[in-house]
């Protein structure tokens, strides 16, 4: 292997204490005043899960990932961007700039590809970078050893219920209604179908995270849940795929929402601990970046 190669691995961000929620939002709203409601209900909900350790997590990705790539012969430079927070990618790319790299390589800790989400990332990327031999990873849903990740942390969870049968829905981050991505949807539908094939789950759905957007894809968790009542469910199993690592979307609307929503129901909840540093993950995450290397060094 010939060349170093800088790599960005690209996470939202959070927020890690009540005085920094207010800027992390106003970032979000692209520099606008945060409505008071907005902000008191943000800052209540990170209070209940004591604040997001995804910026944790995340850094140690980045390490364990250097550690990995290395072992493999890689000369590797492993920082990390957030959309939203400290460092920003624009940050991450101009420490690797005086690292005399010969290939910066962007990889999103989402596995799937998306108009909204990947998207983005890959503009503030390619802007950011404007000049460098660059090459950003779309998606890497495809790697077996991402299924193994998932269904090694799936067989813990199952076993929670004993014998009894379950459901299992899959879900991801939803999508305003009025914007079409079928990529988005066949990914997401094609990583659940294999992953349940793997783990023996025989009744199962995707469903949508959306929070309070009632405009956005269906099925919502929720709803799906109220469905499932009428249906006679009694045992639910929640497997956040489009969530690698814990963050406020598995902490707080899982953990504390969809809970509160399955015990009103009548329904036992389970749901699937995210990867964060499963060696399995780590691994699937360089054989992205190793077949890309290989491709554009």
């Amino acid at each position: 292997m010939f060349g170093k190669v800088g790599i960005v691995i690209m996470a939202y961000g959070t927020p890690e204490k009540e005085e920094e929620v207010e800027p992390y939002l106003k970032d979000i709203f692209k520099g606008k005043e945060v409505p008071k409601a907005v902000l008191q209900k943000t800052i209540e909900r990170y209070r209940k899960i004591g604040f997001s350790p995804l910026n944790k997590i995340t850094l140690k990705q980045s390490a364990l990932l250097q550690k990995d790539l290395s072992a493999r012969g890689f000369n590797v430079a492993v920082t990390v961007g957030m959309k939203h927070w400290t460092p920003s990618i624009k940050t991450a790319i101009e420490t690797l700039k005086k690292d005399n790299i010969d290939l910066l390589v962007g990889i999103l800790m989402h596995p799937f590809s998306s108009k909204m989400g990947s998207k983005e990332y890959e503009e503030i990327f390619d802007e950011s970078s404007n000049g460098m031999k660059r090459s950003f990873i779309a998606n890497w849903y495809q790697y077996e050893k991402l299924y193994d990740a998932w269904n090694q942390n799936m067989k813990e969870a199952i076993n929670s219920f004993d014998s009894s049968g379950f459901y299992t829905i899959f879900t991801s981050h939803g999508l305003p209604a009025s914007v079409e991505d079928r990529e988005y949807k066949k990914e997401l539908w094609e990583f659940s179908a294999k992953l349940a094939d793997k783990a023996g789950v025989k009744e199962f759905c995707l469903a949508y995270q959306n929070g309070e957007h009632r405009d956005w894809y269906r099925p919502e968790v929720n709803e799906k849940l109220e469905e499932l009542k009428e249906e006679g469910v009694k045992n639910v199993l929640i497997a956040p795929i489009g969530y690698i690592s814990e963050s406020l979307e598995t902490l707080y609307d899982i953990d504390l929402e969809y809970s509160e929503t399955a015990s009103k129901l009548g329904i036992t909840l389970r749901r699937v601990k995210c990867l964060d540093y499963s060696s399995l993950l780590i691994s699937a995450i360089s054989d992205a970046i190793a077949d890309n290397t290989d491709k554009n060094l």
